[in-house]
């Protein structure tokens, strides 16, 4: 039987991108595919959490960090397959308080447009524009959200449309 070495925490995130790379480096020189996938999920979300990115820049970064990092090996022990699930969760848990964040912003703008004078059906048209954005069909959860805040970003969408 061979040991197995203990699979890594979760990634710090907000570091500088150098950090993630030099433990991805490390990850791969001790040949330690976990590690290195914690260190890429770290990288992506810190540059998805970068505020100078649109949605849909930051969108990009998730869905990559999902897709490419947070996906098990073929026939996984429990430990690893629990592993990967975490590093899903906390991409889509990043993903869903940047949403939040992005749509709690907004939704501050339409309350003082509103609060100025403006027409509420303009209002609801820029937020159809931008719910439309964040919440994709808004019928279904999208892989990037976890349903607690797809369902927040539904409520403050319908407050408006």
């Amino acid at each position: 039987m061979t040991m197995q070495r203990p699979l890594p925490p979760m990634p710090r995130i907000g570091q500088p991108e150098v950090f993630y790379a030099k433990l991805a480096r490390k990850a791969e020189s001790e040949a330690d595919p976990y590690a290195r996938e914690a260190a890429k999920v770290g990288q992506y979300v810190t540059l998805a959490l970068d505020r100078s990115l649109r949605w849909d820049e930051k969108l990009k970064y998730f869905r990559h960090a999902l897709k490419r990092h947070c996906v098990p090996p073929p026939y996984p022990d429990d430990d690893v397959w629990m592993f990967y699930q975490q590093l899903a969760d906390l991409v889509r848990g990043y993903a869903g308080q940047e949403a939040l964040r992005i749509a709690s912003l907004e939704d501050d703008l339409f309350v003082a447009r509103l609060n100025s004078g403006q027409d509420r059906r303009k209002i609801a048209d820029d937020a159809r524009l931008l719910f439309a954005s964040l919440l994709g069909d808004g019928v279904h959860c999208p892989p990037w959200f976890n349903e607690a805040d797809w369902s927040q970003l539904r409520m403050i969408r319908d407050h408006w449309l």
